[in-house]
């Protein structure tokens, strides 16, 4: 159970697609060999019955064969004379131990009359023979309680006119049972009638024990016939039930002949148990072949999962143990080689950055001497000829070209800085349209020869996004686009066109200016740094402009068409709509 809990999910997929394939046919498959099993098992154990009950049966018979063959011995002995009287047996002394070796524990005599002359016991016939009948199973009666024996009926002489009978035979006895027991190798029990049923001989119940068969069975013992039942004495045995019958044809008693109920027999015939035993086993079986498959299969998918993670989150260190050359094996192989040569990729990467780094500083610090050296050089250039002039007009010239250019270096230091380091954005819900708004109002404040022509489709969609950034980028925009345009001549004012449309997921803001447009040779390098067409543009308009839509999570990007002027676009993912 522990092992189960600590299984990932897909040993345990595999252990409970493996139960289900194996435990339903399982079932299938254990009911119906428990049927045939049971089956077997039980026309087994009753031809077994069977042939031992003959066994049973045969020793009956040999009974009267001992006591034939006692006979025999005895008037050989006797030479024909033997002593026939109340006080003595007429079996010698020396023929005793004979006798009870054959099992001959019943000794009478009865004269031509009938009458009996000697009894080894004090009992008496309660059936008597037929005439010329030598052997017979009767009744006796012994101290009130009726048994049965086997007798041999002898005439001696045998061919004497005046001749006597002697009787010799077994008593049912316990002894008898016993030997049965023994030599059939099952429970051998003997039942005799008793009110309208058959109790059990030799018990030491109060009540003794009854048979209390069905009807049917009953019936067939009062025929003659044997019967035989699986779940026989109370279900603890299998047993052949077989009449007795005396000399009249009288069923005197039930001989049972039973193998008891028990250990792996019992289970052997239990349909329902054997059922749940082989689905049990089954369960077992599948259970471990589960377990198997998932270390042997599932384990090494596993470490490549785990490989897989430690690559996605940039450890290309990872590496698979290798356990077998099968294919799973050449998996875990290729995927360490795929590893080595992401990690050789990635410090090439490093290395080729470190080398573009390098050298994108080298461009830029060149690019910052050039653009700061003209204005510093401007400035020195005033500053001597100031110096050497006395002409107040021409010194107050000089100072305003000064004055100029410091401010021109400024506001390069302020994009240059703003480029490098902007704030964090503050996300809000917004109309994208609102910072474009609020840009034009301050670039076009006092510009009456600008006119804004509006498209505004995009309903009511709203972005989430820094109104405060997304207006500095617009205002960039808006000045390279006055730029552009120059001043309005005549009656010819420069054109502002801004169009907002909502298509899928998206939103887009698009700006249109009247200028002369971007050539398809400053396309490629229009968002670089430090690039500018106009002889007095710091070339970090559009970057920053980039930087600050790039940090809302949106795009800037320049629409090339066929129109008039640059267009340039901003697109957003929708947020919210409302409705």
């Amino acid at each position: 159970m522990l092992a189960l809990l600590h299984m990932n999910r897909l040993q345990r997929k595999v252990l409970l697609v493996i139960l289900v394939i194996i435990v339903v046919p399982m079932l299938i498959t254990g009911w119906l060999s428990a049927s045939w099993i049971a089956g077997r098992t039980d026309e087994s154990i009753e031809r077994w019955i069977r042939e031992a009950a003959e066994v049973n049966k045969a020793s009956l018979n040999r009974i009267h064969e001992n006591s034939r063959l006692l006979a025999d011995v005895l008037e050989e002995t006797a030479h024909g004379e033997l002593q026939l009287d109340s006080t003595a047996s007429p079996i010698p002394p020396q023929l005793e131990k004979l006798a009870r070796e054959l099992g001959i524990n019943l000794v009478q005599v009865y004269d031509a009359d009938g009458k009996l002359v000697y009894s080894s016991h004090p009992i008496r016939l309660a059936t008597s023979w037929s005439h010329g009948q030598d052997t017979a199973v009767v009744k006796v009666d012994q101290d009130g309680k009726g048994m049965l024996a086997a007798i041999t009926i002898i005439r001696v002489p045998r061919d004497a006119p005046r001749h006597y009978r002697l009787v010799l035979g077994t008593l049912f006895d316990k002894n008898l049972l016993n030997h049965l027991s023994q030599a059939s190798g099952l429970k051998t029990r003997l039942f005799y009638p008793r009110e309208g049923d058959f109790a059990k001989a030799f018990s030491e119940e109060d009540q003794p024990l009854r048979l209390r068969l069905p009807p049917v069975a009953f019936a067939q013992l009062q025929q003659r016939q044997t019967y035989y039942s699986k779940q026989a004495e109370s279900g603890e045995y299998w047993g052949l039930y077989t009449p007795v019958v005396d000399a009249t044809g009288t069923v005197e008693a039930v001989l049972f002949s039973g193998l008891a109920r028990q250990g792996g027999t019992r289970l052997l015939t239990d349909q329902a148990a054997l059922t749940v035993a082989i689905t049990l086993l089954g369960l077992l079986l599948a259970t471990v072949t589960g377990l198997l498959l998932g270390r042997i299969v599932v384990r090494p998918v596993e470490y490549l999962r785990d490989g897989v993670m430690k690559v996605a989150a940039q450890d290309f260190k990872a590496e698979i143990p290798l356990y077998s050359r099968d294919e799973l094996g050449d998996l875990a192989h290729a995927f360490n080689e795929m590893a080595q040569r992401l990690r050789e990729a990635r410090d090439e990467q490093r290395r080729e950055f470190q080398r573009d780094k390098i050298a994108a500083l080298g461009e830029l610090s060149l690019a910052m001497a050039h653009e700061i050296r003209n204005p510093i050089g401007v400035i020195n250039t005033a500053s001597r000829l100031m110096e050497s002039s006395e002409d107040p007009a021409k010194r107050a010239e000089l100072r305003r070209v000064i004055r100029e250019e410091s401010l021109r270096l400024d506001q390069f230091l302020r994009d240059f800085q703003q480029l490098a380091r902007h704030r964090h954005p503050e996300f809000a819900t917004l109309d994208p349209l609102e910072p474009l708004e609020a840009a034009l109002q301050v670039m076009l404040a006092g510009r009456e020869d600008i006119a804004v022509e509006r498209h505004i489709d995009h309903g009511l969609c709203r972005v989430r996004a820094d109104r405060e950034l997304l207006r500095q980028a617009w205002v960039n925009l808006i000045r390279n686009a006055l730029e552009a345009m120059g001043e309005a001549i005549g009656s010819m004012p420069g054109r502002l066109m801004i169009h907002s449309s909502c298509a899928g997921n998206s939103v887009s803001v698009l700006l249109r200016d009247s200028g002369p447009g971007v050539s398809l040779e400053q396309m490629t390098r229009l968002f670089e740094p430090f690039f500018s067409t106009k002889e007095q543009g710091s070339g970090l308009g559009l970057t920053i402009a980039s930087t600050l839509v790039e940090a809302n999570g949106a795009r800037l990007e320049l629409v090339p068409d066929t129109g008039p002027g640059a267009c340039f676009a901003m697109r957003f993912q929708i947020t919210h709509e409302d409705s």
